[in-house]
């Protein structure tokens, strides 16, 4: 019975770290905009810490006969817990694409935090439920130290709650590929949160014993996890969320306008083209009829003429700029109408042959972002240009944008950003690079960036689909 019981508490551990492991990367990108995108071999590998606990167990075995003291099984869970986030920081170096060491360490850290975080709440919880006595916490930290019926209960619930925010945070938002983006104000009231939550119960600790008999400090123990991080463990992270969830939905509705607009604006022009197609249409035969009795009667130079008009007209009746996308050449219309107002040099060459087959709205989200980025870096210049250049590979289009810039970009930092900006730093671009990035994964596309002293470019590479 005694190894069935150690068996079901190793399964809810690892299983509680696993969820840890993926929890972390995805709250990484969910709501910190990192670059990263968990793949099958990624979720296979995060069960290897299951294969190092299990080695250490064999380990163990091999070398301890017996059951070694107290003592001695504090010091080898503290080395195997130590194997464990050593793996952690294997793991995260290969999920990141980018300042892999920084966001290992930083993810690493995190991932501590999210296991004692949790660990604590269950524990102390159950410490409550079960009494908060004396006999109880010795009994669980020293006679029945990770073994017995009640650590299945306090591993299990642990395991429970972890599930459940995995589950909300992969169904709810990296599955949908939804992103609300915590400001810098809401991370640091997290961060003191989170080391709050942790350093609390251990303050009944630190009162002199001639103030507090120790009855009294196990039950104020208890009682400050038991009753209040139920109540108050998930009001600060959910009040975050709400926040940021309005500040998000604000950013998406100011996208959404842009792209009615912008299907207002093509419907007005489609009735318009319409309209004067049709007129077109109407005098075409007159025209010609016209042109032909010109020509028969020897009128050479006024048949020129005439025919020159008629170019004219059929010039005005065809698309500014063609691109091979009819969603756009709406947004290069409307974006070079914006540069012809700011004296912005605009320059296209190349089609999509086909058209990229993307979504309107993620249309607006990539090209009418990235062009207006474009806009407001080349606005600041004394020649400012923007060029859009369209090329294709046997697997991919290469939509690049370049623009002319004030001084280097520094690329690395721009394309890890996180979404944020101010008034005085505009070269991150904001939450426009980020909603390009999510939009181009969505279509399992790449970004690539680069500058120079007096450059910065954008290429836009979305598969093809037929090859």
């Amino acid at each position: 019975m005694d190894e069935i019981i150690r068996f079901i508490i190793l399964i809810f551990s690892n299983a509680t770290n696993i969820l840890s492991l993926l929890l972390v990367v995805m709250i990484s990108s969910v709501f910190l905009g990192r670059n990263v995108r968990l793949t099958r071999a990624h979720y296979l590998s995060s069960a290897g810490i299951l294969g190092v606990i299990l080695a250490a167990n064999v380990v163990l075995n091999l070398v301890f006969k017996d059951t070694p003291d107290n003592s001695t099984l504090l010091i080898l869970n503290f080395a195997l817990e130590m194997l464990i986030y050593v793996y952690a920081f294997v793991f995260y170096l290969f999920v990141f694409k980018e300042k892999r060491i920084l966001r290992a360490i930083e993810s690493t850290v995190a991932f501590y935090l999210v296991t004692l975080y949790f660990a604590t709440l269950a524990q102390l919880s159950f410490i409550y439920f079960m009494g908060g006595t004396e006999d109880i916490m010795n009994l669980l930290f020293y006679e029945d130290l990770a073994e017995g019926p009640y650590w299945i209960g306090m591993t299990g619930v642990s395991f429970i709650l972890i599930a459940g925010l995995w589950a909300v945070v992969y169904f709810g938002f990296y599955r949908k590929h939804k992103q609300l983006i915590l400001g810098i104000p809401y991370r640091i009231v997290f961060g003191i949160w989170v080391f709050l939550m942790n350093m609390i119960p251990f303050i009944p600790a630190e009162i002199p014993s001639e103030f507090i008999t120790l009855e009294q400090r196990y039950s104020i123990m208890s009682l400050l996890f038991g009753i209040g991080t139920l109540l108050l463990g998930f009001v600060v992270p959910v009040a975050i969320i709400i926040l940021t969830t309005e500040r998000t939905l604000a950013e998406k509705t100011k996208y959404q306008e842009s792209y009615l607009t912008a299907e207002l604006e093509y419907i007005e022009q489609y009735k318009h083209k319409q309209t004067e197609t049709r007129a077109f249409r109407h005098d075409i035969i007159n025209n010609l009829s016209m042109t032909k009795m010109m020509l028969d009667e020897g009128h050479i130079e006024e048949a020129k003429e005439h025919i020159s008009d008629m170019l004219g007209n059929v010039r005005a009746l065809s698309p500014r700029y063609i691109t091979g996308d009819e969603m756009l050449d709406l947004i290069v219309s409307m974006k070079a109408d914006k540069m012809e107002d700011k004296n912005i040099t605009f320059l296209t060459d190349g089609v999509i042959d086909g058209g990229l087959r993307i979504r309107p709205m993620d249309m607006c989200s990539i090209f009418a972002n990235a062009l207006d980025n474009a806009i407001e870096a080349a606005s600041k210049c004394p020649d400012p240009s923007v060029r859009l250049s369209i090329k294709r590979t046997k697997t991919f289009f290469v939509i690049r944008i370049s623009n002319s810039a004030m001084s280097k970009v520094d690329v690395g930092k721009l394309m890890s950003t996180s979404g944020y900006t101010t008034k005085r730093d505009t070269e991150h671009h904001g939450f426009g690079l980020l909603n390009i990035r999510t939009a181009v994964e969505k279509y399992d596309g790449m970004l690539k960036a680069e500058s120079d002293d007096g450059s910065f470019s954008l290429s836009v590479m979305i598969p093809r689909i037929n090859g």
